[in-house]
């Protein structure tokens, strides 16, 4: 389904993928940065007019004298004569531009400094995490970008909510109820880019198969019965940490022909036969596995590996 669905979206952006995708992410990219710097920036200016005592006051045109005046005990600054302002606009402005005592400044900059120094530390463990900064194609591409907007948006929203300052609580539970929205948004897509990574594969092998059904393994022969080898390797893995190994073993006809590994390798390889059993108890799977695979004379082939198995399938033309 996942694959059918990256499909669709290939086809339907065809050509021009490339570029949705490279705009997505660095338009992704320039909001994240703005994000960041802007509070800092906004910090940083608001630090400044307090060091000065700059306050924020009403400014209104004087139905009088016609200028500009600061709204001070409902007089002009000019004429001093009465200006005519509402109760409620005059509230309105009390509670938004009422003077905040040093210790409430000091407060609410903490405050803002945390939420800061924590979304960017958020921000840098998903990109080290996703390794945001590379992606395999450009179907991946975009879903960063996706994912990275998403991010924006609920750094931006979790710090309306979390502000301390002018915001009602329907505001607030508005916004939160949106980040909530956005955090959908953000694993849906860090889903997708993850699932979206091109399937990698590893050719562990080149075989030649020459007349009579005789395959040439590293500079020696090995006769095929009915056209069939079998191809012997061990398969290490530890789902825990991830690991994974396929190692050959031997190649099977008539003969069996060992592989050669350096002394490094065959050290390796005793003690996972000597402790199988042991490694199994501690969550390492080791598994000695066999797979056959039919065979036509003239005809080169490849051991491939993808997804953690082992595959046969003749090699392309002038590889």
């Amino acid at each position: 389904m996942m694959r059918s669905l990256f499909l669709f979206i290939e086809q339907s952006l065809g050509p021009s993928l490339a570029t949705v995708s490279a705009f997505v992410y660095w338009a992704a990219i320039i909001l994240l940065a703005h994000r960041i710097l802007a509070p800092a920036l906004r910090l940083r200016m608001d630090m400044a007019a307090a060091s000065l005592r700059m306050e924020e006051r009403m400014v209104m045109e004087c139905p009088h004298c016609h200028r500009e005046t600061v709204v001070a005990d409902s007089q002009c600054a000019f004429c001093r004569q009465s200006l005519a302002t509402p109760w409620d606009l005059r509230v309105w402005h009390f509670m938004r531009l009422w003077h905040q005592p040093t210790w409430f400044r000091w407060t609410r900059w903490g405050w803002d400094i945390i939420g800061l120094v924590v979304f960017i530390a958020l921000t840098v463990a998903g990109f080290v995490g996703l390794r945001a900064w590379t992606w395999n194609g450009p179907l991946q591409q975009l879903f960063l970008g996706v994912a990275i907007f998403c991010w924006v948006a609920i750094g931006w929203m979790i710090g309306r909510v979390l502000n301390i300052g002018p915001g009602g609580p329907i505001a607030r539970l508005r916004d939160l109820v949106f980040s909530f929205a956005a955090a959908g948004m953000l694993v849906i897509a860090v889903f997708f880019a993850v699932e979206s990574t091109p399937v990698t594969e590893t050719v562990m092998w080149r075989i030649p198969i020459g007349e009579g059904g005789i395959a040439k393994i590293e500079d020696r022969a090995l006769l095929l019965p009915q056209g069939m080898i079998s191809f012997e390797y061990l398969q290490v893995d530890h789902d825990l940490i991830g690991y994974h190994r396929v190692i050959p073993i031997a190649f099977l006809g008539n003969e069996r022909l060992e592989v050669k590994h350096d002394p490094m390798e065959e050290w390796f390889l005793d003690n996972l036969w000597k402790h199988m059993h042991g490694y199994s108890e501690r969550g390492l799977s080791v598994r000695s596995r066999v797979e056959q695979f039919l065979v036509v004379p003239n005809q080169e082939y490849e051991v491939v590996e993808r997804e953690k198995q082992v595959y046969f399938r003749p090699a392309a033309p002038g590889q």
